[in-house]
């Protein structure tokens, strides 16, 4: 036998599957290529220790949500900066008194520009933010309003204390009491600023993946922990929402749908009151026709006013979809094929083949 019949082809070389002889050989991968694949395998094994795969379960694909799908907290944060902003200095008093400066418009702008006044305001935006029901009335940014809302309220009761005490109520750097007083723009800043980067952490902290078995939401926020995972005999829809914000961005929300009720929830609709309508014009025996008629009516007007119902709308929480991802059309399709594969329908289907290959 020659030696020309026993050198591999050069023409069709097979990096992946090849075993690198003793002696060199045209065939053999060049170790430049070794780097980059003791690279990717432990970038693989990283992400299924991540994923909690199981033995034979590879991931095909992981999205993060879009940054742009949490284009709310980013506005809630200018809120935010904006009134801080028009507390600070003398801008609200500016504002109200204008060019004219009269008394009584100079009486509201003392009324007006305060602290008290300041804090009744961002209480005010941290309870619209948390009735609206949407992304951003989560328990970290309401309790973040809160804080920021409470801050200049530490200020007045200093100022109080050292009011009421006198000269006992200790000092620091020269000042009247513990605390300097409530730089608005400053704290503005930093409230505003830190919700921009626990947002984009927020964001960071949802990792999705398909698998060749399930999908696997994993969520890492502060001391929150989250992790779930469907197995795609139990996926019976998949839905796909994208916004107006989404369709000119690009992204979308995918949430599969189990026949258990997983991707669905309740949210109930309306303004919740600590009194009923019949408590507020309840009848009384010795009531006239005219009044007995009267109360009727304020009756309905109430409960129109303060209906609730309870609906059941699909669950977009980050933790439970593909909250804002893009390429959205790509994963619907990967979501769906496989979908497919693991219905019973396509089983049933492959087992008929079989046994009728067997015979």
């Amino acid at each position: 036998m020659s030696d020309d019949a026993l050198m591999p082809e050069e023409s069709a070389p097979e990096p992946e599957t090849v075993d690198v002889p003793s002696a060199p050989s045209a065939s053999a991968p060049s170790t430049t290529d070794l780097p980059a694949q003791k690279g990717a395998s432990s970038s693989d094994e990283a992400l299924k220790k991540k994923f909690r795969t199981i033995t034979g379960e590879d991931i095909l694909s992981h999205v993060r949500p879009s940054f742009f799908g949490f284009f709310g907290h980013y506005v809630l944060a200018l809120a935010l900066f904006g009134l801080h902003w028009l507390f600070s200095g003398d801008t609200m008093r500016n504002l109200v008194e204008g060019d004219g400066g009269s008394s009584i418009m100079g009486f509201l702008a003392g009324l007006l520009a305060n602290d008290v006044t300041f804090t009744g305001a961002m209480l005010a935006l941290a309870w619209f933010n948390r009735m609206m029901n949407g992304n951003t009335s989560n328990r970290w940014l309401t309790s973040w309003l809160l804080i920021a809302s409470l801050a200049p309220m530490l200020t007045v009761l200093d100022n109080w204390l050292a009011a009421f005490v006198g000269d006992p109520y200790p000092s620091v750097l020269g000042l009247e009491g513990l605390l300097p007083d409530y730089n608005h723009f400053f704290a503005g800043l930093i409230f505003s600023g830190t919700l921009v980067l626990l947002t984009v952490w927020y964001q960071r902290s949802f990792h999705y993946a398909i698998t060749t078995d399930a999908v696997i939401f994993i969520h890492r926020f502060l001391l929150v922990r989250g992790y779930r995972r469907i197995l795609f005999e139990k996926i019976s829809e998949i839905h796909v929402n994208r916004g107006m914000l989404g369709t000119l961005l690009g992204f979308a929300t995918i949430t599969p749908l189990t026949d258990t009720g997983y991707g669905m929830a309740e949210s109930t609709r309306g303004v919740a009151t600590g009194v009923t309508a019949g408590d507020i014009a309840r009848s009384n025996p010795d009531d006239s026709t005219a009044e007995r008629a009267g109360k009727s009516l304020l009756r309905r007007l109430i409960g129109l006013i303060f209906y609730q119902r309870t609906v059941t709308t699909l669950d977009d929480d980050p933790k439970n979809c593909f909250y804002s991802v893009r390429k959205s059309g790509d994963l619907q399709q990967q979501l769906n094929e496989l979908q497919k594969r693991h219905s019973q329908s396509s089983q049933i289907a492959e087992l008929k083949a079989s046994l009728e290959n067997r015979t």
